[in-house]
């Protein structure tokens, strides 16, 4: 099972009842077989996948539109938040569905120090994927099995 939790902050209008999301949530996140059981999620944008291998976790989170300079990454006391203030086509006109996301977000990662190197974070963006991977440490790097052979 890895550190890394996700948790969302969303910057709009806040949740009608937010103990009940907590206890859902947690009642969900107990009985799930997850390594990320501890997701708190109250917003669906942007959605990630986190991946992950012996050498480091991966999160790649959707971000179309987007370009680098409109993206902030930022570290601090043990937490990853990923973040932008956007608001490009946000133009009113007599809609008649509207599904495009396109006001301002914020999700935050809490990272473990003790597994990670986050001296060395990277980010990349692709065609509108974010990835951002995170080192583990080396003490924390699972040895690969070893093959027993038969006699």
């Amino acid at each position: 099972m890895t550190a890394l939790r996700a948790f969302t902050f969303p910057r709009s209008t806040a949740s009608l009842d937010p103990m009940l999301d907590t206890i859902f949530n947690d009642f969900f996140n107990t009985v799930s077989k997850s390594s990320f059981a501890n997701v708190a999620q109250k917003s669906n944008y942007p959605r990630v996948d986190i991946k992950e291998n012996r050498e480091s976790v991966t999160i790649d989170a959707t971000v179309p539109g987007l370009s680098k300079e409109d993206i902030n990454i930022d570290y601090d006391n043990g937490y990853l938040t990923v973040s932008a203030e956007k608001q490009a086509g946000t133009e009113t006109g007599d809609f008649v569905h509207r599904e495009i996301h396109r006001s301002a977000f914020s999700r935050s990662f809490s990272v473990d120090e003790s597994i990670y190197e986050v001296n060395k974070i990277s980010a990349d963006l692709l065609t509108g994927i974010l990835s951002i991977t995170i080192p583990k440490k080396e003490e924390a790097v699972q040895p690969l099995p070893k093959k027993i052979s038969i006699n």
